[in-house]
């Protein structure tokens, strides 16, 4: 049998790094399985450029600060780490253990779960351009994650949605050059006065034009050549052209659902025993959709979770206490 684990986090986004910087605290054996390949979840892909004001502590902090943050703080207890895998079955056995199995065929092994992956999985359309899988990841983004790497860079943006507007925006900032790419005549899910700031920014705009060639070696992305014959130098290429969303798997998991999310009572507990959840994913009377409440959800989860397997474990505990003895020593 594969290792057992007292918790597996399913999401790895803030929420589900901060559910296991919890666990961790709680001296609870933690595992995190996260779809993407990387951590960070909803806050990494869309508001990574954003300020986020409903955090506490954080006057203002920017999205991909603030995953830069709570991954730290979950690192900071060491769970084991687990990326690039869907969990698509539980099977609960007869001595209590949750077996989850991956899309992969891999098996993880668990006293408890906690579900907070939200309300499904989602992956970037994928650029549809001859030789482009020679730059995905180095050249083609789908995120705009860790603005800074585009610093004195030539950048373009493919999109007719708002956020490939803001990314634009976000990049005139750091970038060389910036070019946004739009398939269409206009632009969708945006105000006027976003129009207005891409209008008074430095920002080449491309109407109704589509990338149709790809320059470059097979390592260094030098430029692209758009339908109508123009050519733009560019480093880097960043594309947002719609998401492919997979909804939850909860019913095929055998969790009862209300609207494809999962209710829950004050303890954060799930249909199924052992099973607990934080984030988007949870639902109940008067469910904030916000990072803070996802925060408060996780510690309810986790202590819900210490109950379980030690019904003598204390409700709770003081971070004060666990490191009087830390950093200030």
């Amino acid at each position: 049998m594969s290792e057992l684990y007292d918790v597996t986090i399913i999401g790895g986004g803030t929420t589900g790094l901060y559910t296991a910087f919890y666990s961790g605290m709680r001296d609870l054996k933690t595992k995190v399985i996260e779809y993407q390949p990387e951590l960070g979840g909803k806050v990494s892909f869309f508001y990574p450029e954003k300020k986020l004001y409903d955090v506490g502590g954080f006057p203002g902090v920017l999205g991909e600060d603030l995953v830069v943050n709570v991954k730290e703080q979950a690192l900071s207890v060491q769970p084991t780490i687990v990326t690039g895998e869907k969990i698509t079955d539980f099977e609960k056995q007869e001595d209590g253990t949750i077996v989850l199995t991956a899309s992969t065929g891999e098996q993880h092994y668990t006293r408890t779960v906690i579900v907070a992956s939200g309300l499904g999985t989602y992956d970037m359309r994928p650029l549809d351009v001859e030789g482009s899988h020679f730059y995905e990841g180095n050249h083609i983004h789908y995120t705009i994650q860790n603005l800074m790497q585009y610093t004195g860079q030539k950048a373009a943006v493919i999109s007719e949605n708002r956020v490939g507007l803001d990314w634009a925006l976000a990049l005139e900032n750091v970038a060389a050059e910036v070019h946004l790419i739009n398939r269409g005549a206009e632009f969708k899910a945006v105000y006027e006065n976003d129009l207005e700031k891409l209008k008074q920014s430095g920002v080449h705009v491309h109407m109704e034009a589509k990338v149709e060639k790809l320059e470059g070696t097979e390592s260094e992305l030098e430029g692209v050549i758009l339908d109508n014959g123009k050519q733009i130098q560019t480093n880097h290429l960043l594309v947002y052209e719609g998401l492919q969303i997979d909804k939850s798997l909860y019913d095929q998991w055998g969790l009862v659902t209300d609207k494809g999310r999962l209710p829950v009572g004050t303890d954060m507990a799930t249909s199924m025993e052992g099973v607990f959840v934080a984030g988007d994913a949870a639902v109940y009377p008067s469910k904030t959709m916000l990072i803070a409440s996802g925060f408060n959800e996780a510690m309810t989860a986790v202590n819900s979770a210490k109950s379980f397997i030690d019904p003598k474990a204390k409700s709770q505990v003081y971070s004060t206490v666990i490191y009087k003895h830390g950093n200030n020593e």
